[in-house]
Formats: C-alpha cells, structure tokens, sequence
C-alpha cells in the first residue's frame, strides 16, 4: 500500500512540475484518439449506407412520358416482361395518381407540397428490378433502346451510379482516417516520451541516490510508467467526450434531416469504442514511457 501511495505521489508531483508538457501530450492523444473514434463511427455510417442502398441496386425507374396511351404502355410492359434478366414478379406500374399518392404518404407532415397544385407533375413509371444487380447497367441500356420505348419516357434511372460513388467516398475515407490516426499516434507516442525524459531529467540526482541505497530497477520506474499512462487515460476520457458530444449534437440532428439518405449507425458501435479509446490511450501513455525509460534511464 505504502508503494502504491508512493507511486501516486511522485506521478503526481512529475505532472505538476511539467505541466506544459503533461498537458501537450494529453491533448495530442486526445485528438489521435478522438480522430480514431470519429473514423471508425464514419466507417459505420458509410458502410451501413452502402448496405441499405444496396437493396437498390438491381432497381431501374422508368419514368414514361404522360401522352402515352394504354396500348403503348402494354406493349412496354411486354418487351419488360420477355427479358430473361428481369424479375417478372417484381414489375410494378406506377400512375400518375400511384405517384402522388406515395409522395403524399412519403411527406405526411407537409401537405403544403400538394395542397397548392393544380395538376399531377408526376409522372407514371414501371419499376423493374433485374435478377443480377451487375446486369442493371446493362438492361436499362437495352430498354433505352428498344423501339416500343423510343420517344415514351422522360428518362431511365438507376441507383449504381450513386453507390459506386459512395464505395469511392467509403474506400478513400477509411484509408485517410486510419493514415490519419496512425500518424498522431505516433506523435502522441513521441511527446509522451519526450514527457517521461524532462521528469527523469528533472529527477536524475534523486533516481542515483535510490540506486545508491537499493532502490529495484521497477521501484524507479514505476512512477514514470505510471505518469505516461495517466496522460494517455486522461487524453482518451477527452476523445471518449469529444465523440459522444459529436455523436448527441451532430449525427443526431444530421440523421433526421436527412432520413431519406437511410444514413444509421450501428448504436452499440459506441459502447464497443468507450473501452476501446481507453485502453489505446493507456497502451499509447505506457509505449512512450517505456521508450523514454529505456533510452534514458539506466537502471
């Protein structure tokens, strides 16, 4: 008990003296590790978009002209039907008041989207989702081409463009992030070092008269290791903070303005990352005393 107290005592004292220092270091492993939770809840985010557009991707809006009549929407819904990569029990016709109707029940809160309108602006559209989502590029260009669809619709639209986008977005993000964190950590390793080596200078008169009188190696060491460790604990309670602040204040209000992205996190992610942050300050803290000790201190 008496060490344990004297261990306390002497990090204390080092953390007093070297304040600038101490806090410096705090504060870059706070920000490597706040970046490193902030990376991986953008990861989450990313990758769980990704996943529920996916549902998507085999989807093709045809979106039809309105001066079409019934037997040139047949005949449409026909040469659909004969293409052996379609899902022919997914097919849907969608009117003009179908349209309406969904976009009504989509913003149930703003009637004021409708209310003012004279005329439907919406146009009827087939749905088609193909068997292969590979193959949609592909089918939509052949009903682009077909002569039954020649001059009938407004456009043909698929969702691969945007995903293949976000999976660029999703790739770069997680590579920069984690290069990112990596560097800082590295950084906040070498300032927690540079941290330990001021205290043992500071301390080089009191570390030879331990030695001279019996001290272990680990009775000497033990303050500074424990001083490291407490500035990396104290910067990851700060990352700790700092994520579940951005978390409440930012991805919050950002998920209900833009519900129809369908952007979620995974919300145990969080409780997964609290001890996560913890334990890599600590790792981080006790790294950089360990390359101080053994570089400077020779016992």
């Amino acid at each position: 008990m008496n060490k344990l107290l004297y261990v306390l005592e002497e990090t204390l004292s080092s953390l007093r003296k070297n304040v600038i220092l101490a806090v410096a270091a705090v504060a870059v492993v706070a920000v490597s590790l706040g970046i490193l939770g902030l990376v991986v809840l953008g990861v989450n985010v990313l990758s769980n978009t990704i996943k529920n557009s996916e549902s998507k991707v085999g989807e093709i809006n045809i979106y039809l002209k309105d001066e079409i009549t019934e037997t040139e929407r047949v005949e449409m819904q026909r040469v659909i039907e004969s293409m052996p990569e379609v899902n022919k029990e997914k097919i849907v016709y969608k009117s003009k008041a179908d349209a309406l109707n969904e976009f009504k029940s989509q913003h149930p809160d703003n009637p004021e989207l409708w209310e003012l309108l004279e005329e439907n602006p919406l146009p009827a559209s087939f749905v088609v989702i193909t068997l292969d989502p590979a193959k949609v590029g592909e089918v939509a260009n052949r009903l682009g081409e077909d002569p039954a669809f020649q001059g009938k619709y407004e456009r043909i639209k698929t969702a691969s463009p945007v995903i293949e986008k976000l999976e660029n977005v999703y790739e770069k993000f997680r590579y920069v992030g984690f290069l990112v964190v990596i560097v800082l950590a590295v950084v906040s390793v070498l300032l927690v070092s540079v941290t330990i080596q001021v205290a043992i200078f500071a301390r080089r008169r009191e570390i030879a008269v331990m030695k001279l009188v019996g001290a272990t190696n680990w009775f000497i060491r033990w303050p500074f290791l424990t001083e490291g460790m407490m500035e990396g604990l104290a910067g990851a309670l700060i990352a700790i903070i700092t994520v579940f602040v951005v978390k409440i204040w930012l991805w919050n209000p950002l998920k209900e303005s833009l519900a129809f992205l369908r952007m979620t996190m995974s919300e145990s992610l969080l409780w997964v990352l609290v001890p996560v942050i913890a334990l890599g300050g600590i790792l981080i803290g006790a790294f950089g005393s360990f390359v101080a000790l053994r570089r400077f201190l020779e016992v």
